[in-house]
């Protein structure tokens, strides 16, 4: 049975480490709950090796360690730990991690609040998450704020790898459909070219075509796929300057399969942070322009300035968003509904609840389609120059006879 290094806090607070061996991380969790410590950390531990987190101290934080330094500070905080006491806990041993709450550590001893802490350190904790944290200072609940930023980060994580992993299996799907065909004519067709030429007959034309295309293939493949690389690299450095950026993003929201789909994603992001951020005790204006932060198209981002200007205006909330056009009219009309009832929090995090299934349900139906269509266009793509081969093959044996 494998072997696992944990590190976890006790009934009195206390910082407890050791080994256990266990099936698996997820039932050492739960043995060690099972005993009152709240376990941090759990991994598994090699041959002569210490634990194998995969953590090294000399490359930057990741979004992923962002979220786990969050939930175990919150942890040590809702265990009773002062802020000083918690940030010597993780900042114990080696790690990323580690290194990053040291440097938050020393700015703390020397006066500084955990959000300002935080904000020094560059773009490594995002303005949300600073201005969340300044809120938990001033109201006293900075282990509730913690809880409540992990849970939103972890649910942007998952978000994120629903749709990679969505996408995943659809682009392996296409590459190798793109190297198959690419084989046949660069390596396979030119091969009956010689067995054609000797038999002196005329070929069909299609045959004729595959043929043609198989040598440009053989001959300036490269070309191409320099081409292509230079391509991607353009339209990448095209899509960083604002003007194209935002005009793509407007084209995308308006693509038949993709636009909603991002609708859904905007929704769900949107609804999910500012339920957050109103929450834990942010004025409106300030939750929207942050929230807005959280939306990677432009476009509606750009959309929201109008938004909040409304809002100031003392418009509410619901009105503006409407006008703009871009989230669906049941979502508008529940943030209505929870603004009349002083419950906007409540309702925009149901909003994101459901949107959330629905952006899920949305994708697996899209990949549904997406599968058998590339294999139809992969198989019409072969047969096609299967068939051509055969139809040259077929006339050679007519002349023959």
């Amino acid at each position: 049975m494998p072997v696992f290094a944990y590190k976890a806090i006790d009934a009195t607070g206390a910082l407890v480490e050791g080994r256990a061996e266990a099936a698996d991380e997820a039932s050492l969790a739960t043995r060690l709950q099972a005993t009152g410590i709240l376990p941090l950390d759990v991994a598994p531990v090699r041959a002569g090796k210490g634990p194998a987190t995969g953590r090294r101290s000399g490359r930057a934080p990741k979004p992923g360690d962002i979220t786990t330094l969050t939930r175990e500070l919150a942890i040590l905080l809702a265990a009773g730990q002062p802020l000083e006491q918690a940030l010597v806990t993780l900042s114990e041993g080696a790690g990323v991690i580690s290194a990053l709450s040291a440097r938050i550590l020393a700015r703390v001893r020397a006066g500084a609040s955990l959000s300002t802490s935080l904000e020094e350190q560059g773009a490594t904790f995002p303005k949300l998450y600073v201005n969340m944290v300044r809120a938990g200072e001033s109201s006293g609940t900075l282990d509730v704020v913690l809880e409540r930023l992990a849970e939103l980060r972890e649910r942007g994580e998952k978000t994120r790898e629903m749709v990679v992993s969505a996408m995943l299996y659809p682009a392996i799907l296409v590459v190798v459909s793109l190297s198959s065909v690419f084989l046949l004519l660069a390596f396979v067709v030119p091969q009956f070219e010689t067995i054609f030429k000797d038999a002196g007959a005329a070929l069909p034309t299609p045959t004729a075509i595959v043929i043609a295309v198989g040598r440009f293939a053989q001959n300036y493949g490269w070309v191409v796929g320099l081409g292509i690389v230079a391509a991607v690299i353009a339209v990448r450095r095209l899509l960083a300057i604002p003007g194209p950026r935002l005009a793509w993003d407007k084209v995308a929201l308006r693509l038949p399969l993709f636009g909603p789909l991002l609708r859904l994603l905007v929704t769900a992001r949107f609804c999910r942070t500012l339920s957050t951020l109103v929450g834990n005790g942010v004025d409106l204006p300030t939750a929207i322009a942050l929230s807005r932060d959280v939306i990677s198209n432009t476009a509606v981002a750009t959309a929201m300035e109008t938004v909040m200007s409304g809002v100031r205006q003392g418009r509410g909330l619901a009105e503006p968003l409407a006008e703009i056009g871009v989230f669906p009219p049941l979502a508008v009309q529940m943030l209505r509904v929870g603004e009349e009832t002083g419950r906007i929090d409540m309702t925009a995090a149901h909003i994101a609840d459901a949107y959330e299934r629905k952006l899920e349900a949305a994708i697996k139906r899209l990949v549904t389609l997406v599968e058998p269509a590339l294999i139809i266009i992969l198989g019409l793509a072969v047969g096609g120059i299967v068939m051509s081969i055969l139809l040259a093959v077929i006339s050679i044996n007519d002349l023959a006879f």
